[in-house]
């Protein structure tokens, strides 16, 4: 690089560089330049290369008193002009200065010494076009501009047509000051969100102050759009600028619908209480009456937990006061999700993942397709611990199921589990040679206890809930393997288990229970008889099973061998019969009194009951079994060439991922020893996955003189002269296509936000396209039941910027088109557009928004939609 250090006229030499006249010329010779030449600026700039020059001296001395804290580094890829006489400095293509923390970039800077000012601005190229515009950078900060003039001494500047990003939001200023405490005042500014030069939209601002990490306060301003000015304009706005979360009112929605009439909702305030938690409380009210609040809050602690909780609650008013058609209610939702991170306590972990609402809340306050088509819901709020160095673990869980169809609940409160996973008590702590059979006996032990209530739904937090259940279970099971053989494996196994619970079942026959409804006199009477009690049962039982592989090579050049593995297995349980008296479980009990007319005489029927019954563990079994299961699976592999991969030349392609066959013989059961025999398969041909499963019978069945069905002990050999009669089978079928390998299926981005239905979409996948067709068969009797769906989903993008989205199907048997959902999105850059809607059916919608992309200006949106409470 040449740099050029003028001092009057004269010619001298400065550290060994030739001082030419006509300094002022900008050497055409470039092509020795090294960009990484540079000088330090400061008092001792000179000290040594000019220390005998008189009139630098004099010069240096008066710099002395107007000296800057920090040097300046410069450099330039042309060149660097110096003027000692003048302190002047001239910088030339690609120009770099940094004082401190503060870098400035561009294609001409100039440095007066005297004055501590710097002054940079771009170079017109060839075509005459302004390049090299220069760039201020000071920490995190940055921004562009045409013009940038800035004093190191005062840490003022002035700027003019200047661009600054603020977490996202960009601030164009035709004149701008920027203070020395960072803070910047601008006349004739644009606040956007838009990255472009010439943004699509912006609010005009006729003056503002920036408050770095805080906020920009803005005179009159008005919205623009495509350089088209709006009425939608403001006298005065705050717009935050902090990095953070900052806290401040949320602007409500506005609209109307047909039963619950105008609207103002999600409106209200956001609290950013700290780094670590936000609070937000949101609302909304109807001309007819209606009314609804929400409550939601995130937390986050790192290394510790994270969650969120949210409450939803509203009043809806429907119809008019006075008229048939008038009716109210109350609907409610809580959601609560919580997980530990596992750096906290290794040994030890707390989640929740909580949702319960109204049955009917998803029907009429949720756009989400698979919330709308959700019957139940599953709760759970778990605690768990286990002791490092030992088989000993505990487990308490708070549970909740509901059923939206019924409207019932079922609360499990609680439900805890001590456990000791498998031991070998019988192992040698030192052994040598191979394992005896009795170390490889094992014994675990698990102890459980619940207390469950099933309710409805409105009625599960008041006083007339009902009766818990609860009971204890201790289970005890004992296990060993045995090499038969070689080729057989043998492996033993009994179970014990015991189960106590607070209560038992009583029942009698009492001659003095009036019955009103055909009033005659005589009942059973079942009543609980408090007080503890207990029940026990074992069973033993054994499993045989191996593998048996078959190959088949092939001398083709193509296909290589084909492999079939079997497992066949064979296993063995028992039990005895638990409802013998002598076990005292189960009770004889008198269940009706009938008239005899040939003999004259009462006759009483008698049945027998388990003292048990209802109880949460079940009771013993009765009947007592003997069984003999028979089982076989079964893979089928190909070895073909791959001629595409020479370091792996082979490659296996599944032909039969499974096929598995299972039935069992009871031995101690008097007739239909037999067990249906059930077939499950699993392949995938091409891009295809196919499932299918069968159960055959091999008992006939006959229809009494009622008109029930039931099987009988014959054979339908026999009987129909064929060996098996189908009951039940299914086919699926799934099938997708994508013209890209990869998606970004990112779920987290998808999630609403508060309720906001912004979800996230790619636009990076040309077309997407999934079928699943279904077929089921049912015949336990001579009634036939079939039912036969096709489903298709999936999602287009019609150009770079339109994408439709779909989820439709077809029911073949009932001629009906399933719920059908058509999402249209439109990229906007910085603004977005999506029209979603159900076309027919009993939940048909549509919503229409067009919104800008940016979080920031959330509420800058244009939304109407249909609510699912005028399907009423």
């Amino acid at each position: 690089m040449l740099i050029f250090i003028a001092i009057g006229g004269g010619i001298t030499m400065v550290s060994g560089m030739e001082i030419r006249e006509n300094a002022m010329q900008i050497s055409p010779d470039t092509t020795n330049m090294e960009s990484s030449d540079s000088v330090v600026l400061n008092d001792s700039l000179s000290k040594d290369s000019i220390k005998n020059d008189s009139l630098v001296s004099d010069r240096v001395k008066k710099k002395q008193s107007n000296a800057l804290e920090h040097p300046v580094y410069y450099h330039a890829t042309d060149s660097n002009i110096i003027y000692l006489q003048k302190s002047l400095i001239y910088l030339y293509k690609e120009a770099e200065v940094v004082y401190n923390d503060i870098q400035v970039n561009a294609d001409f800077i100039r440095v007066d010494l005297d004055k501590n000012e710097l002054l940079s601005y771009g170079m017109p190229d060839s075509t005459g076009t302004t390049v090299g515009k220069p760039v201020f950078k000071q920490g995190d900060e940055s921004f562009k501009a045409d013009t940038i003039r800035y004093n190191f001494k005062s840490k003022r500047g002035i700027i003019k047509k200047v661009t600054t990003e603020f977490d996202g939001s960009y601030m164009h200023g035709a004149r701008t000051k920027r203070q020395a405490d960072k803070s910047i005042h601008m006349v004739n500014g644009k606040f956007t969100t838009c990255d472009l030069e010439h943004p699509h939209f912006y609010f005009n601002i006729s003056k503002a102050k920036v408050i770095p990490d805080d906020k920009i306060v803005a005179g009159p301003s008005y919205l623009v759009i495509e350089d088209i000015p709006t009425p939608v304009g403001i006298p005065f706005g705050f717009f935050p600028n902090t990095k953070g979360a900052s806290s401040g009112v949320i602007i409500p929605e506005y609209g109307e619908e047909q039963n619950r009439g105008f609207f103002l909702r999600n409106g209200g305030y956001y609290w950013a209480i700290n780094n670590y938690l936000d609070l937000l409380l949101t609302g909304g009210i109807y001309s007819k009456g209606s009314w609804e609040a929400r409550a939601a809050t995130h937390y986050k602690i790192r290394y510790k937990m994270s969650g969120n909780l949210s409450f939803h609650y509203n009043r809806n008013v429907l119809g008019y006061k006075g008229l048939e058609n008038y009716q109210t209610n109350r609907m409610y939702k809580f959601k609560w999700y919580h997980k530990q991170d596992p750096k906290a306590h290794p040994s030890m972990n707390f989640s929740a993942n909580v949702d319960m609402s109204s049955s009917a809340y998803d029907k009429y306050n949720t756009y989400s397709a698979q919330s709308r088509l959700t019957n139940t819901k599953q709760s759970s709020i778990n605690f768990s611990k286990f002791w490092p160095g030992t088989p000993f673990s505990l487990n308490m869980s708070l549970l909740h199921s509901q059923n939206s169809r019924d409207s019932s609940v079922t609360l499990t409160l609680p439900q805890m589990s001590f456990n000791m996973s498998r031991i070998y008590p019988l192992k040698r702590k030192e052994a040598t040679g191979s394992p005896r059979i009795y170390e490889k006996i094992g014994i675990s032990y698990s102890m459980s206890t619940l207390n469950r209530v099933t309710a409805h739904e409105d009625s599960i937090f008041q006083s007339q809930i009902g009766d818990f259940s609860n009971g204890i279970k201790h289970n005890i099971p004992v296990s060993t393997s045995v090499k038969l053989f070689k080729h057989l494996t043998l492996s033993p196994n009994f179970n014990f288990t015991d189960r106590m619970y607070f209560e038992e079942t009583n029942r009698y026959y009492d001659d003095s229970l009036y019955n009103e409804t055909d009033s005659t006199y005589g009942g059973v009477v079942t009543e609980q008889v408090q007080g503890l009690v207990n029940a026990w049962d074992y069973r033993a039982g054994a499993n045989l099973s191996t593998k048996i592989y078959g190959m088949f090579e092939f001398k083709s050049e193509r296909l290589k061998a084909i492999r079939h593995v079997l497992t066949p297995s064979v296993s063995y349980s028992y039990f005895p019969d638990f409802s013998d008296e002598k076990y005292g479980f189960y009770e004889n009990y008198i269940s009706d009194i009938q008239y005899n007319d040939y003999t004259g005489q009462y006759d009483t029927v008698r049945s027998t009951y388990s003292r048990f019954e209802g109880g949460v563990y079940g009771s013993p079994p009765s009947g007592g079994a003997g069984s003999v299961s028979f089982s076989l699976s079964n893979k089928l592999d190909m070895k073909v060439e791959n001629p595409n991969d020479t370091a792996k030349k082979e490659r296996k392609i599944a032909l039969l991922e499974s096929l598995n066959f299972r039935t069992n013989y009871n031995i101690m059961a008097d007739s239909l020893n037999w067990s249906p025999l059930t077939m499950t398969g699993r392949t995938r041909i091409g891009k295809f996955n196919i499932n299918f499963s069968s159960t055959f019978d091999p008992f006939a069945y006959m229809i009494d003189s009622t008109g029930s069905a039931k099987r009988i002990n014959e054979m339908q050999l026999n009987h129909e002269g064929e060996l098996f009669r189908i009951t039940r089978a299914s086919l699926n079928l799934g099938v997708g296509f994508s013209a890209s390998k990869n998606k970004d299926n990112n779920q987290q981005a998808r999630n609403f936000l508060y309720g906001y239905p912004h979800s996230y979409v790619d636009f990076s996948i040309p077309w997407n396209l999934n079928f699943d067709y279904t077929l089921n068969y049912n015949k336990p009797y001579d009634e036939k039941r079939l039912t036969q769906t096709v489903n298709v989903r999936g999602d287009v993008s019609v150009t770079k910027k339109w994408k439709v989205s779909f989820n439709t199907g077809y029911d073949f048997v009932n001629k009906k088109v399933s719920y059908t959902h058509v999402e249209i999105h439109r990229d906007l850059h910085c603004w977005e557009m999506s029209l979603a809607f159900v076309p027919f059916g009993n939940n048909t919608y549509y919503s229409f928004q067009i919104n800008v992309k940016s979080p920031l200006l959330q509420d800058l949106k244009l939304n109407k939609r249909q609510s699912f409470w005028d399907n009423i």
